[in-house]
């Protein structure tokens, strides 16, 4: 097969991701705000480990070869990661435009490398550190185009939702760090029953507590998201098989377009100066990092 060709492929399996998890962040927008970021989070997880469990039914793996492994608290703690990530997340992206969440998401790419630098002793350049203060830029513009006003006419230089989003990508750079380490070791199959099972038992005892009664309909339809997580996985390991990541980078930020086109059809929301300034910001800083 030509180059070119299997290069298509692979960018097309990075736009299939995208548009999964774009729908997988605006799912407490989707449903008016009324089911908890927390709640989402664990119907996800728990009909991730349904997901999981069944392909490895279908594929007829012995369950011992998927649970034995001897770095158990490590996919504890990258579920840990991945709820406060999940959460505050959905949270963010509920409580402000779909687009200028989506932008400050894509800091977790700053947080990476800094936690590279500081856990696994990876070197970094000086054109990295340029790459990532323009990161930080275009989140400075974006936070602050959110930010709220108070009654009395001052101005907050920042907003919950920003905060949380900007919490969400930092947790979830924890995760890719600990996916880094684990994947050195362990089957993908292994990680994602691991992370799904470990997550979900983490939330039985908020989910008692805090349950919200919802509609059959969205409760089946949240079902989804697991699945729909397991798919957008998929579809990237598959893309980074084929191309490289130099490649595929740019197509990675269509997540971007996505979550502006599911705030204007959904929501109305039409992205603002500051969003297009600061998500222009951190594209070109993310760029910078993932060339070098």
């Amino acid at each position: 097969m030509p180059l070119l060709d299997v290069k298509i492929r692979a960018a097309l399996w990075v736009l299939g991701a995208a548009l999964a998890f774009s729908l997988l962040y605006a799912s407490g927008k989707l449903t008016g705000g009324l089911v908890p970021a927390i709640q989402i989070v664990f119907i996800r997880y728990v009909s991730g480990f349904a997901t999981v469990g069944g392909i490895a039914v279908v594929r007829r793996i012995p369950p011992r070869s998927i649970l034995n492994t001897g770095r158990r608290h490590l996919h504890f703690v990258r579920a840990l990661c991945g709820v406060g990530g999940g959460a505050c997340s959905i949270y963010g992206a509920t409580h402000m435009p779909l687009a200028d969440a989506s932008a400050l998401a894509l800091l977790q790419g700053v947080f990476v490398m800094a936690l590279a630098v500081l856990l696994l002793r990876e070197r970094v350049s000086m054109m990295q550190v340029l790459a990532a203060a323009l990161c930080l830029a275009g989140a400075v513009v974006i936070v602050r185009g959110n930010a709220p006003e108070a009654a009395a006419g001052f101005s907050f230089p920042i907003g919950i939702a920003p905060l949380a989003v900007i919490a969400g990508a930092f947790l979830t750079a924890c995760e890719v760090i600990l996916i880094k380490v684990l994947s050195r070791h362990e089957s993908m199959l292994s990680m994602l029953l691991h992370v799904n099972g470990f997550a979900a038992l983490l939330l039985v005892l908020p989910m008692l507590m805090l349950w919200q009664p919802a509609p059959a309909w969205e409760l089946a339809a949240l079902c989804l998201l697991g699945p729909m997580a397991i798919a957008g996985q998929m579809c990237n390991v598959q893309a980074y098989r084929l191309a490289d990541a130099a490649w595929l980078a740019p197509f990675g930020y269509s997540a971007l377009v996505f979550a502006a086109l599911i705030g204007w059809i959904g929501f109305g929301d039409l992205p603002t100066l500051a969003t297009l300034l600061g998500a222009a910001l951190i594209v070109a800083g993310g760029l910078l990092l993932i060339r070098r």
